[in-house]
């Protein structure tokens, strides 16, 4: 039984393979009639290109930042005896954040307006007497040498007295505080973070073949997967002249303000096009070659052409032909494998 049940599948093979073989040469034959119908020349599907309406439309995503953010630093040194702000406390410039001990300071003022305004009373005093014949040019001029550091002296120490109660160089919300009562600080020590998010912007990366679309005051809108459905909407408020290291230009976009819209909140900003301008837009597949040195072939007077090709921006499936190609022209699509420069083409279906 066994050996029967054998036979019966060797039988089912061989018949296989034997329809296989047949169904092998009949492709064979009509491939032979082909070639031979064509004369030998290789057969292709081309189609006829011409120019159309392209959007330029285009997206590029980026986080939304406070208008104005400043890690404000002393400019002044001293022991801290009060500070009038906290996280979260709303300020406006001028608005007084810390005072630091200012006896030292008031001192220090008191000396040196004395000695200015003595040195003062010499000037005018040694001005007389050079007049009327009492002192030297020389000792006129050392008085007054004397006088001007003197003054410069009491500007700065004028200027330490009045920073002793420091002010919000901006308006704005303080999201930190790095200092306390009681600290010494000196200059340049971190003592708060203001952050001015009364308006709210976003900078995105735009590469060199899109940052040409942009312009000053041209209105974009933006959406967040955190606001689902809400459109905001901005004004481009600058763009960069130089790229960074992945050749991109930062453009800035001041977005309109909105209830909804927060700092740190991660945007898709979309760009339309200034203006309609079209183009050629050829199938992907019809190019051959690399981005560099692409390559398209012609159908003309029988014969593949080929031609040079610039590319640009990407569509779906097709992209734009910058130059090389004319309106009109019938490129190859199909049967690209088997042609050159030069080629007899036979066009069985032109699309």
């Amino acid at each position: 039984m066994k050996k029967i049940i054998g036979f019966i599948i060797a039988a089912l093979v061989v018949g296989g393979m034997v329809l296989l073989l047949v169904g092998n040469r009949k492709k064979a034959q009509e491939q032979t009639s082909s070639v031979a119908a064509s004369g030998g020349t290789e057969v292709v599907t081309t189609c006829r290109v011409s120019r159309e309406v392209c959007d330029r439309s285009f997206s590029s995503n980026g986080i939304a930042a406070a208008g104005s953010e400043l890690n404000f630093v002393s400019e002044v040194s001293g022991r801290v005896v009060a500070v009038y702000v906290d996280k979260g406390s709303r300020v406006v410039k001028g608005t007084p954040l810390l005072k630091i001990d200012s006896e030292l300071l008031e001192a220090d003022y008191k000396a040196t307006l004395a000695s200015y305004e003595a040195l003062k009373k010499d000037e005018e005093r040694f001005t007389r007497s050079f007049e009327a014949g009492g002192v030297t040019s020389q000792q006129l001029d050392n008085i007054r040498t004397q006088l001007v550091a003197a003054e410069s002296r009491l500007a700065v120490s004028k200027w330490k007295l009045d920073n002793a109660v420091v002010k919000a160089p901006i308006a704005g919300t303080i999201n930190n505080r790095m200092v306390e009562v009681g600290a010494l600080i000196a200059p340049n020590v971190p003592l708060f973070e203001i952050v001015d998010n009364s308006h709210i912007k976003v900078v995105c990366n735009i590469p060199e073949s899109k940052v040409k679309l942009i312009g000053v005051g041209q209105k974009v809108s933006a959406t967040s997967g955190d606001a689902a459905g809400k459109v905001f909407a901005g004004t481009v408020k600058s763009v960069g002249v130089k790229t960074d290291r992945s050749l991109n230009y930062p453009v800035e976009i001041l977005l309109d303000r909105d209830p909804d819209l927060r700092v740190g909140m991660y945007l898709k900003v979309g760009f339309d096009a200034r203006e309609e301008q079209t183009g050629i837009l050829i199938p992907r597949k019809a190019v051959v070659g690399s981005v560099l040195a692409a390559n398209v072939y012609v159908a003309k007077d029988g014969r593949a052409e080929r031609r040079e090709v610039t590319l640009g921006d990407m569509y779906g499936d097709r992209i734009e032909i910058v130059s090389g190609l004319e309106d009109g022209d019938q490129i190859v699509v199909a049967g690209l494998m088997n042609i050159s420069d030069g080629t007899p083409i036979n066009v069985v279906k032109a699309e």
